[in-house]
């Protein structure tokens, strides 16, 4: 009896590490989606996908693109604070035009007279 309680185990687990597997290479899921999908502890997920032997390889690919993400978002950002720096000092232009051509008119002689 105990032995196949035990047996059954095994299979169990076997099927838990080919849909840890699935889930990860298939589905794209990351460790802690997949914990959470089948209600088990990230450091087991985590365990069982550094046994598999593509996972470096995955975990590189996966690293690139998160990183030609960053660094697109990291131009998009620079683009977006020059602009909003022009706005700025476009702004500031108009508004010191402005006080200038209020001076201008406040000091003119008509103005005074």
């Amino acid at each position: 009896m105990l032995i196949t309680i035990f047996r059954e185990e095994v299979i169990k687990t076997d099927s838990k590490r080919q849909k840890i597997c699935e889930l990860y290479f298939e589905k794209n899921f990351n460790c802690v989606c997949i914990a959470k999908e089948l209600g088990i502890s990230s450091q087991y997920v985590s365990r069982i996908l550094k046994e598999h032997p593509n996972y470096n390889k995955q975990k590189k690919i996966r690293s690139d693109i998160k990183q030609k993400g960053y660094l697109e978002r990291k131009k998009t950002n620079r683009q977006l604070r020059a602009k909003e720096v022009m706005e700025k000092e476009n702004y500031e232009l108009e508004y010191l035009r402005h006080l200038q051509w209020q001076h201008a008119i406040e000091m003119s002689k008509r103005y005074l007279a």
